[in-house]
């Protein structure tokens, strides 16, 4: 039922998305998908809190689940506005985009990792380390508070240096956030602040190596390369949460967060290397970057 219920929400998030940048302009996409970015780390945020609202083994919260997801779809159900038409894109295959963006394709690749064990594994870290369920919601909301806080200054500062820069530092960032966990875990404020590092420093990186891949395209083929990173992203997300299972439980807690720091140094050492093979397009020459969230899914 999980894997149904990811499904038609991949699906939902997926038609949101290509809706609203078909309905918006060049001049006010940015805005647009900021702000729906905004709304959505918002209601996850405020959805931490329905944890304790109900009993999690029992079906309560699954039907509040339901019921918020039926009235978000009322306000488009009444309204008289016609659905955008789309028009077809062109194919690409994933050969044909990594040898395009080599760092677009292994950074979505590695980066699918990451999500998948900090939201999939994130409360069961916390757990294992015997913090208190409001402790666990806090240090879960620092990572989502940490993408949406952080996610307007990376994005300003891709418009304006090198891209390929900024991916190595951003993951060097993160890195550096979650040997701040390792170090001082007994300290529940500086596990918040690593959670609020790591969230802030993965959370835009999705948004920016999009715009590093398109960089090197044209823009019919912008679509496609989308859905091939996606698939990507799938893929490294698989069986993360089994993987850092087994490392959790053989080699304890602590694997959480060294699991997350390996992953995020190979995005920034490779990032680096790219930076040897072939020199970033001039910043002048680059697209603007959207702000898009893998938290979603998509």
């Amino acid at each position: 039922m999980l894997l149904v219920v990811g499904f038609c929400y991949s699906g939902v998030y997926v038609v949101a998305e290509s809706w609203l940048n078909d309905s918006s302009t060049n001049e006010n996409r940015r805005r647009t998908l900021s702000a729906y970015l905004i709304v959505q780390m918002l209601g996850i945020i405020v959805a931490q809190r329905l944890i304790n609202v109900a009993d999690p083994g029992g079906y309560d919260l699954f039907v509040i689940m339901s019921v918020a997801v039926s009235i978000s779809f009322a306000p488009i159900l009444l309204s008289a506005g016609p659905a955008p038409a789309f028009s077809t894109t062109r194919r690409m295959s994933l050969r044909r985009l990594f040898e395009t963006s080599p760092l677009g394709c292994v950074g979505t690749f590695f980066l699918g990792a990451t999500f998948a064990c900090l939201f999939g594994m994130g409360a069961v870290y916390a757990t294992e380390i015997r913090l208190t369920p409001a402790k666990i919601l806090i240090f879960i909301g620092a990572i989502y508070v940490g993408g949406l806080v952080l996610q307007y200054p990376i994005g300003w500062f891709s418009d304006r240096i090198d891209r390929l820069r900024l991916i190595a530092a951003v993951t060097a960032t993160g890195v550096a956030g979650c040997l701040v966990g390792l170090i001082f875990s007994g300290s529940f404020v500086a596990l918040v602040v690593a959670g609020f590092v790591i969230g802030g420093a993965s959370n835009p990186l999705y948004s920016l190596l999009i715009a590093h891949t398109n960089d090197y395209l044209e823009p019919e083929d912008m679509a496609s390369a989308s859905g091939g990173l996606i698939v990507l992203n799938g893929v490294g997300a698989a069986g993360t949460p089994i993987l850092v299972g087994y490392l959790m439980q053989g080699l304890r807690a602590w694997a959480f967060l060294a699991f997350i720091a390996c992953v995020m140094a190979a995005i920034s050492s490779y990032a680096f290397y790219r930076m040897t093979v072939r020199p970033a397009p001039a910043v002048e020459a680059t697209s603007p970057i959207s702000p898009i969230s893998m938290v979603s899914g998509t």
